[in-house]
C-alpha cells in the first residue's frame, strides 16, 4: 500500500517538488524487526489493518536518506540501550522526541495525504533541527515491560495517541517500551509507571552523558498497553484543547 500525496509528485517530508522519488516505510524495518511483525497485519485504523512492510509514504531521495541516517539509525540503538537498562543521554531523549515526531507527522500525512504536518514547518524541519524553541517545555515519559507477553508472537508497534491539530504529544507501545513526550503543563497527569525526563540547556556539557534511566514498571508488555492506551485518550484530547485555546500547536 503506497500513501497518494499530491499524486506522489510531492515529498512528504520537505513539501518540495520531487526529482528522485522513493517510498519510506511507515514503521522502519529495524523496528519490524526487533518486533517480530514482518508477517503480522497491524492496525492502522479502526477498522483496517495491514502488513508493516507493505506501507510506505512517498520522500524524496533526501528526506529519506537523511531521515534513516539522523533519525532511525541512532533510535534502533537506543531502543537496544533502553530495554538492557543502560540509560539514554540527553541528546539521545531529544532524539527520541523527534523520531515521536516523525512517526506521528507520517501518521498523520498517511490520514491527511495532501495536509501540511504544522502551520510553522514541514516535517523534515520539524524532526531533523534541535528542539531548542520548546526544549523547556517538555517532558519526555518512558516506562518498560520485563516482557513480551507469551504466546504473543511478536511485540507492540504502534501509536496510541490521537493527534488533530496538536504536533506535540505523541504515546505508543514499541516492543519492551512505552513512551509518550508530552508538555510539562500535563505531567501530573501521568501514571505513576512512568519515569520522567526534563531536558538540560542544549549548550550543556553534560547532554552526551546517560542521565535516564527508565523503571521496569510493568510484568508484560500488555498491560504496558492498556495503560498507555487509557492515559494517551486523556492527554490527546488536553493537548488538543490547549491548541484550541490559543495556545502554540509547536
Amino acid at each position: 500500500m503506497v500513501v497518494t500525496r499530491k499524486h506522489k509528485q510531492i515529498c512528504a517530508g520537505c513539501d518540495s517538488p520531487m526529482v528522485e522519488r522513493t517510498k519510506e516505510h511507515f514503521w522502519p524495518r529495524w523496528l519490524i524487526n526487533r518486533t517480530n511483525t514482518a508477517s503480522t497485519a497491524v492496525k492502522i485504523s479502526k477498522d483496517k489493518s495491514v502488513n508493516p512492510l507493505t506501507l510506505t509514504v512517498p520522500l524524496c531521495k533526501m528526506c529519506n536518506s537523511d531521515f534513516g541516517r539522523e533519525l532511525e539509525a541512532p533510535v534502533s540503538q537506543i531502543f537496544i540501550d533502553l530495554e538492557s537498562g543502560n540509560g539514554i543521554s540527553d541528546y539521545e531523549a531529544e532524539l527520541l522526541v523527534r523520531w515521536l515526531w516523525k512517526f506521528e507527522g507520517l501518521a498523520w500525512i498517511l490520514h491527511n495525504p495532501d495536509g501540511r504536518y504544522t502551520d510553522r514547518s514541514n516535517l523534515r524541519d520539524r524532526v531533523l533541527k534541535p528542539i531548542d524553541g520548546i526544549r523547556s517545555r517538555l517532558t519526555l515519559a518512558i516506562a518498560l515491560a520485563e516482557t513480551i507477553d507469551p504466546g504473543f508472537g511478536d511485540a507492540p508497534m504502534g501509536i496510541d495517541s490521537i493527534s488533530k491539530d496538536n504536533a506535540i504529544y505523541v504515546a505508543g507501545v514499541f516492543s519492551r517500551v512505552a513512551i509518550m513526550v508530552l508538555l510539562r503543563n500535563f505531567e501530573n497527569v501521568l501514571p505513576g509507571q512512568f519515569s520522567t525526563y526534563h531536558f538540560l540547556q542544549s549548550d550543556s556539557p553534560e547532554r552526551s552523558q546517560k542521565l535516564f534511566f527508565p523503571k521496569t514498571s510493568f510484568p508484560y508488555c500488555r498491560t504496558a498497553i492498556g495503560v498507555t492506551r487509557q492515559i494517551a485518550l486523556q492527554l490527546s484530547m488536553a493537548h488538543e484543547l490547549y491548541v484550541h485555546q490559543g495556545s502554540s500547536n509547536g
